[in-house]
């Protein structure tokens, strides 16, 4: 009959932390070159579909645009919608002064009048009817 001599008993404590660093080497070692592996999962989340506002949309057929492209182009845009909205408040004075201008020309005025009396016209024979007040007043300047 054999009888156990020695006994070797080792904490799970002890065992459980050195398992787990030898899975997580065995798995880094695995995913190859780390550079790669970063530049691969970022060019997936630049080119993930999105739907027009730039979120990933629970319906798959409004996922039809890259995330970059959705981000980029709304970041132009804005960019431009800045810089326009700048450039009208500056130059404001010199745009009212050119419709101004435009409104003034007789050609102009001609194919406002045209535009009035057409709407008239179109009103009268419309089934719709639209009411309209022309008072002419005196100008004492």
């Amino acid at each position: 009959m054999e009888k156990e001599m020695v006994s070797l008993k080792i904490n799970q404590d002890t065992i459980t932390p050195i398992i787990e660093k030898q899975i997580q080497a065995a798995i880094v070692a695995n995913l190859g070159n780390h550079e790669d592996l970063i530049g691969k999962m970022v060019s997936l989340a630049l080119h993930t579909k999105v739907n027009t506002d730039g979120y990933h949309d629970k319906s798959s057929y409004r996922n039809d645009h890259d995330f970059l492209e959705v981000i980029t182009s709304n970041t132009i845009q804005e960019a431009a919608r800045n810089a326009l909205t700048e450039w009208l408040a500056k130059n404001s004075q010199k745009i009212r002064d050119a419709v101004t201008t435009e409104l003034a020309k007789p050609t102009r005025q001609k194919t406002m009048a045209k535009a009035f009396a057409d709407a008239v016209e179109s009103s009268i024979t419309s089934k719709w009817h639209m009411n309209c007040t022309v008072n002419f007043k005196e100008d004492r300047d």
